[in-house]
């Protein structure tokens, strides 16, 4: 069976950002507040959202988890880490992989594939990377 989703017009906009190297979230003129993931419509008030504005690239891992198990339910030769990355002044967050060592709490950046690589898809995202210390959001 072949099936096909379309992203819809924020999901374009939030992926046409991520192959800019970008993170895009809506941001509702009337309430004055941005979320993620972006919406058409703010879930506060229910007006359109026509514009979307770039999110601070340092972000907090609000919670993770760690599985030895793929999609498939097959046992991954190694383990992988997700997270819940949430940024200032934004309504929600992004449920990604990280890179490398980090824990709740942590500061995280993203981590783009190279430019020439990217294809206008979540996986443009490779994951969220510590932040160096001394470092904030």
């Amino acid at each position: 069976m072949h099936y096909e989703y379309t992203a819809g017009v924020a999901g374009e906009r939030f992926l046409r950002g991520l192959k800019a190297g970008k993170i895009l979230a809506g941001y509702c003129s009337n309430c004055k507040e941005a979320s993620l993931p972006p919406r058409i419509y703010c879930v506060k008030c229910f007006g359109e959202i026509r514009r979307f504005i770039r999110v601070r690239p340092i972000g907090r891992i609000a919670a993770m988890t760690r599985t030895l198990t793929g999609q498939d339910g097959a046992r991954l030769e190694q383990q992988v880490t997700f997270a819940y990355v949430t940024f200032d002044g934004v309504a929600g967050g992004i449920i990604h992989r990280v890179v490398g060592r980090a824990r709740v709490g942590s500061s995280v950046r993203p981590r783009f594939k190279k430019r020439r690589d990217r294809k206008g898809s979540i996986l443009d995202l490779e994951g969220f990377e510590r932040e160096p210390r001394g470092l904030t959001r």
